[in-house]
């Protein structure tokens, strides 16, 4: 075989592996993405059925002023949903207890040990920025201000976003019952949500800090305003 027909052959089986490793990629992203995000609306719609028997309403006037979900929920439960507006209007991923491989497969993790939704200190909540349906791929867009929502079978938890840090992975403390401030005593009610950074790596972690603006008994019903996608992008 001639160095020539030996070179063209070489470079057409380069050609091809490329080819198949870009197809794999494709796969990888975009069709799997598609069919694991499918899985999680499908988890949120059967969650949102078994909420379909609310608690009954408050007494006028005696409202709480927080409604925590009910119990602590066991390893691999689901038990909330998450809404970012700023995500899309449709955007709501499914709420498991804990953060390992298996329960981040299929949405969202609560770190064991975080509050509860709604209740005093800081619920850490984390999910996959690329892969496993994708969830949080554009949460770079989120701003100061912008709502983010814990549904528990008993209330809407509303959110305000405070601010939001690129840390180390190693970083704990973000979690801490006051964030970054561990051994500190709470008084207020936080939300530290957690991905990867950059966009398609893993080496640091992307945090966004959200304050509780307010619950609302789920026999209120949530004001579509809170559902509202900001238009500030």
């Amino acid at each position: 075989m001639s160095i020539r027909i030996l070179v063209r052959t070489v470079g057409e089986l380069l050609l091809t592996a490329g080819l198949l490793v870009g197809l794999f990629v494709v796969w990888l992203l975009v069709w799997q993405a598609h069919v694991q995000d499918a899985g999680q609306a499908d988890a949120v719609s059967g969650l949102e059925r078994s909420f379909a028997a609310p608690p009954p309403s408050p007494s006028a006037g005696h409202a709480p002023a927080v409604t925590p979900a009910e119990t602590q929920p066991k390893p691999g439960e689901l038990f909330a949903v998450l809404r970012i507006p700023r995500l899309g209007g449709d955007w709501a991923k499914p709420v498991r207890e804990g953060v390992g491989a298996d329960v981040l497969a299929d949405g969202m993790g609560r770190y064991p040990g975080t509050a509860l939704p709604g209740a005093v200190g800081n619920i850490g909540i984390a999910g996959h920025r690329s892969g496993h349906g994708n969830p949080l791929l554009d949460v770079d867009l989120i701003r100061p201000g912008d709502v983010l929502v814990l549904e528990t079978k008993s209330a809407y938890n509303v959110y305000r976003v405070v601010r939001h840090e690129i840390v180390a992975p190693d970083r704990s403390d973000v979690v801490a019952p006051v964030p970054e401030r561990p051994g500190v005593k709470p008084t207020e009610r936080w939300f530290t949500l957690t991905t990867c950074s950059p966009r398609w790596g893993n080496t640091s972690r992307y945090i966004v800090f959200s304050k509780l603006e307010t619950t609302i008994p789920r026999a209120q019903g949530l004001p579509a305003a809170y559902l509202t996608t900001p238009k500030d992008l």
